[in-house]
């Protein structure tokens, strides 16, 4: 059976979450999560990853069946991502009060022993199986692709004063560029969606110890906790999937 769990925490350092997400499970082997990282003034960001959150997942919960096959519940994906980048766009548009409001998006969806994977920003999917830790998401953001251009290293991106640009979000344009993936989810695999909140702390080599401890305890309070020992400085968001 697939099973979830979920988390959320304001952090530290700010006075509103403006994170959002959903997990849920739709039968025995098929489910989701959605996760989104807010951005914009006042309450906007808060705004934009409710909204898009909660229209991806009345897409889902509509759609998604045991037993579909891979490529209609593609369809499925990519017409509720366009849904949700289409309705924040036109709210920000409409709204002076939303001016300039978009959100990140990671996304899984387990139909059987495939996971159907997005990321839109740089929220990220990690998937750990037994001690190895793998990144399956690709950072949005200006420092990846200096990276990628060889400008700057791994490490100086790190700690780059503009780390925090993100090149893609839903809904700061009336198009958008959906990075989509297969991966095979063992049943030893764990899959873990976060918000920059947490996974600016992450310590790859602490990942499956703390994924272990959380889930024999069904709880995400020590991700939460750690990352607010840390410094707490942003909103703080995960969820977990495995097979039990």
């Amino acid at each position: 059976m697939i099973r979830f769990m979920g988390a959320t925490d304001t952090g530290r350092q700010r006075h509103q979450n403006q994170d959002a997400y959903i997990c849920r499970r739709v039968g025995e082997q098929t489910g989701y999560a959605i996760v989104c990282d807010g951005m914009g003034g006042e309450k906007a960001g808060e705004v934009a990853s409710a909204t898009a959150c909660q229209l991806i997942e009345k897409f889902l919960h509509r759609d998604i069946r045991e037993g579909m096959s891979e490529s209609a519940a593609k369809a499925v994906i990519f017409s509720a991502i366009s849904a949700a980048n289409a309705k924040v766009y036109s709210m920000a548009k409409e709204n002076p009060n939303y001016h300039g409001m978009g959100t990140t998006l990671v996304l899984a969806v387990v139909l059987d022993e495939w996971m159907h994977i997005v990321n839109i920003g740089d929220s990220r999917i990690y998937m750990v199986e037994k001690k190895a830790v793998q990144q399956l998401t690709r950072d949005h953001t200006l420092v990846q692709t200096m990276v990628d251009r060889g400008e700057i290293s791994s490490e100086e991106a790190q700690n780059h004063p503009k780390k925090h640009y993100i090149t893609r979000a839903i809904g700061v344009g009336d198009t958008l560029d959906i990075d989509y993936q297969m991966y095979q989810l063992k049943k030893e695999s764990q899959v873990l969606l976060c918000t920059d909140g947490l996974s600016n702390y992450l310590r790859p080599e602490k990942l499956p110890e703390q994924l272990k401890s959380c889930i024999r305890k069904e709880s995400l309070q020590e991700l939460i906790d750690y990352a607010n020992n840390q410094g707490g400085a942003d909103n703080i968001t995960a969820v977990v999937l495995y097979r039990s």
